[in-house]
């Protein structure tokens, strides 16, 4: 198997790489969970960090560099966007 170039990347963070993004926790401190990133680009809409269950969208005044995520786990269908500066970059060992 190749090992992935980076080819295209377009972002510090992009498509292959992994982040935390903390999640809210009702009555208990507030975890962090991988997420795989799958795109990124500039935009004025993204969740709000810690996410919780059923969040929507807001939207802003300004743009801001956002990622397009899938939180690692059992169901990997929906993709979020969140704020790259919400994120913490995992260093994947190969």
């Amino acid at each position: 198997m190749s090992t992935f170039t980076g080819y295209r990347k377009t972002n510090e963070i992009d498509f292959g790489d992994y982040v935390k993004i903390e999640m809210h926790r009702y009555g208990v401190p507030n975890e962090w969970y991988i997420h795989k990133v799958v795109g990124a680009m500039e935009s004025n809409g993204w969740l709000e960090t810690p996410l919780k269950w059923g969040a929507e969208v807001k939207f802003h005044d300004h743009m801001d560099v956002v990622l397009n995520v899938i939180q690692c786990g059992v169901n990997e269908t929906k993709v979020i966007r969140v704020r790259q500066s919400d994120c913490v970059k995992l260093e994947v060992k190969q």
